[in-house]
């Protein structure tokens, strides 16, 4: 997706889609996931926040900063979703927010621990996923919910908690369904996910049968 195309999901939040450098056939057996993966970009009164970055077009994202008037930082909602952090970060110089690892594993590099309900950028909410260093986060402007691996979404769109095989919380699968359920309590119009087509509307009513 081409950022010149300006082309905004929902009023001051753009979703890119890109294919995954590291995927291989083998990531798609069993709960696996797809090559095309999102990330979005989020306007700031600071500038354009940058969530979980995978750019295969330096100069149209340098187009579409310029025109929020630069970069504010970026958000990387786990480790597994590092990315293309390193080089936005060395390009825009700028600051990554992440969650610490509860149990001290620091496999990338963060300038900001963030915690559970802290507010950033006047634009969004983290919300502990406590999958490792997980985080979701809320969009209250845009009422979207956005997921890095928590929530992923069928070929058909079909929002659904994440395989059963991957990384868990402490007390499982049904400990994270809990987590997610008590995220309903939010005005939600929007669910976004970084592994699934992009899907628009039904936010609430697809959560509670996620959860259910």
């Amino acid at each position: 997706m081409d950022a010149r195309d300006h082309h905004s999901i929902l009023d001051g939040l753009w979703q890119f889609e890109a294919l995954h450098p590291e995927w291989t056939e083998e990531e798609r057996e069993g709960d696996g996931w797809e090559q095309s993966v999102a990330w979005w970009a989020l306007a700031s009164p600071a500038g354009l926040v940058l969530i979980d970055p995978l750019v295969d077009d330096w100069e149209a994202l340098d187009s579409l900063v310029a025109d929020a008037s630069g970069c504010a930082g970026l958000v990387r909602t786990c480790h597994w979703h590092q990315r293309s952090i390193d080089e936005a970060v060395s390009r825009y110089d700028v600051a990554v927010w992440a969650r610490r690892d509860p149990d001290g594993n620091v496999p990338h590099a963060l300038d900001h621990a963030v915690d559970d309900g802290q507010e950033l950028f006047e634009r969004l909410r983290i919300i502990d996923a406590e999958r490792a260093d997980e985080v979701a986060l809320w969009l209250p402007d845009q009422r979207a919910l956005v997921f890095g691996d928590a929530m992923i979404r069928s070929a058909t769109g079909t929002l659904r908690v994440c395989p059963e095989s991957w990384t868990q919380p402490e007390g499982g699968s049904a400990r994270l369904r809990s987590l997610l359920a008590d995220l309903t309590e939010l005005p939600v119009e929007h669910v976004l996910v970084s592994h699934g087509p992009l899907v628009l509307g039904d936010g609430l009513a697809s959560l509670h049968r996620a959860t259910a």
